[in-house]
């Protein structure tokens, strides 16, 4: 099993996945380099040991570091094709925004990054044995068209930003701030449902159980979304 390490960056969360190999999933803002190679260096990782660096979407906050940690570390950069123009362009395109915090917070997530040339671009996911871990990256696109979310054998999961934690209660969701696309993200939200999930980590504040993806699962009119049956 895994060890799951969170690193807290500026304005999101980092994760470190040690299992076989070490893989760094996600690079926080531009100026959060320092607390990253920190964790690696705590935890006895070298940026050179890294398997890995995925990426679950291309915005700044989280592939802000994404081209300094390639150099450092040859290791591949992995993103979604969707989101692939945010990393060649080191822009972050459109970001809706979905309530009153979130116009007020844009202008301090909206910064441009260091553009970089992915290493692994995919469209369908990849498995993540050939990296020393037991799981798989599944697109959850609705945040941004290459949202992708990590599921682990250990019935954990890295979410990017599909959904947030709570600044105030733990172990609580919340709907993000920033969505291009809410309806592709409530679809991506029954997907995660789907595989039981015993934790969600998220990009932004805290971890919550894999249960309190079931208040998501309803539309405005009340009707509820089927977990069983064709994918979404």
């Amino acid at each position: 099993m895994a060890l799951l390490v969170r690193i807290k960056g500026a304005i999101s969360n980092c994760y470190l996945l040690l299992g076989d190999k070490p893989v760094l999933v996600d690079t926080g803002a531009p100026g959060d380099l320092r607390p990253i190679l920190a964790a690696l260096k705590r935890h006895k990782v070298a940026p050179k040991d890294l398997a890995l660096i995925l990426l679950t979407h291309g915005h700044s906050d989280h592939a802000g570091c994404a081209a300094e940690l390639k150099r450092r570390s040859g290791a591949q950069v992995a993103i979604h094709a969707g989101d692939a123009a945010l990393a060649r362009t080191g822009r972050n395109g459109v970001i809706a925004v979905q309530d009153n915090l979130g116009r007020l917070l844009r202008p301090f997530v909206d910064e441009q990054f260091e553009a970089f040339e992915p290493d692994l671009v995919f469209q369908e996911g990849i498995a993540l044995e050939p990296y020393g871990l037991r799981g798989r990256v599944l697109p959850t696109p609705g945040h941004t068209a290459g949202s992708v979310s990590v599921v682990l054998a250990s019935g954990e999961a890295l979410i990017g930003d599909v959904l947030r934690g709570s600044l105030v209660w733990p172990n609580k969701a919340r709907d993000h701030y920033f969505c291009n696309d809410p309806i592709r993200n409530q679809r991506s939200v029954v997907r995660l449902a789907r595989e039981g999930l015993l934790r969600c980590h998220p990009g932004t504040f805290g971890s919550f159980p894999g249960a309190e993806l079931g208040r998501f699962l309803t539309t405005e009119g009340g009707e509820a979304f089927e977990l069983s049956g064709e994918p979404v």
